[in-house]
């Protein structure tokens, strides 16, 4: 029997979800919600605890591909909360409203963006999270300006990613450039963490 590292694993099964006709995500080219789960093994609930996640939240979601953060994200907070989750790719949006239906998860609201605005039909966000997804923004300090107006006084946004000085990839943004790209944006950092599966979750907020 072949054996496959976790690398070789994900690109195999990548490969086959493809071939298959899986969704993906075009904000970072992000593949199908499996192979994310093989690949990058993420604690989703423990990056939600850091991230803040609670029930009852309105929360927009960047980036959200077939929705492999956002359907436990929609759980958690629950049916009197609301999940508006983004993403630029008309495809990766219809199957995971599709998914969305089927778990009957009402809490989720479908918005098509843009590379540089995520456009969101509130202005009251209590906080935007983006998860494996920031790395490859186009624009991302234009995108983070025009986010700035959709979140209510007091909100945050979570960045999730791979840390490279752990994941050894050098795709993926070093915090000390989340943190530049955020404060040029006129953001600040509320929270640095590095200590979930090999992940670094930077929660910023706007600045005074």
């Amino acid at each position: 029997m072949r054996r496959f590292g976790r690398a070789g694993l994900a690109a195999a099964t990548l490969v086959a979800l493809l071939a298959g006709g899986a969704a993906v995500s075009v904000y970072g080219g992000r593949a199908a919600s499996a192979v994310r789960a093989a690949a990058w093994d993420l604690d989703i609930e423990r990056a939600m605890d850091v991230a803040g996640v609670a029930p009852g939240m309105v929360v927009g979601e960047a980036g959200a591909g077939d929705g492999y953060f956002t359907l436990p994200m929609a759980r958690r907070v629950g049916p009197s909360g609301a999940v508006y989750a983004n993403d630029i790719s008309r495809r990766a949006l219809d199957r995971l409203q599709s998914d969305a239906r089927r778990e009957r998860l009402d809490n989720i609201h479908i918005v098509e963006g843009e590379v540089d605005d995520p456009r969101f039909p509130r202005r009251d966000l209590e906080m935007i999270v983006i998860v494996h997804a920031f790395h490859d923004f186009s624009q991302p300090v234009g995108w983070l300006r025009n986010a700035r107006q959709y979140l209510r006084p007091g909100a945050t946004v979570a960045i999730i990613d791979r840390d490279p000085s752990q994941a050894g990839d050098s795709h993926f943004w070093p915090r000390e450039r989340i943190v530049r790209y955020a404060e040029e944006a006129g953001f600040e950092p509320t929270k640095i963490v590095d200590n979930i599966s090999r992940h670094l979750i930077v929660v910023i907020k706007p600045g005074q």
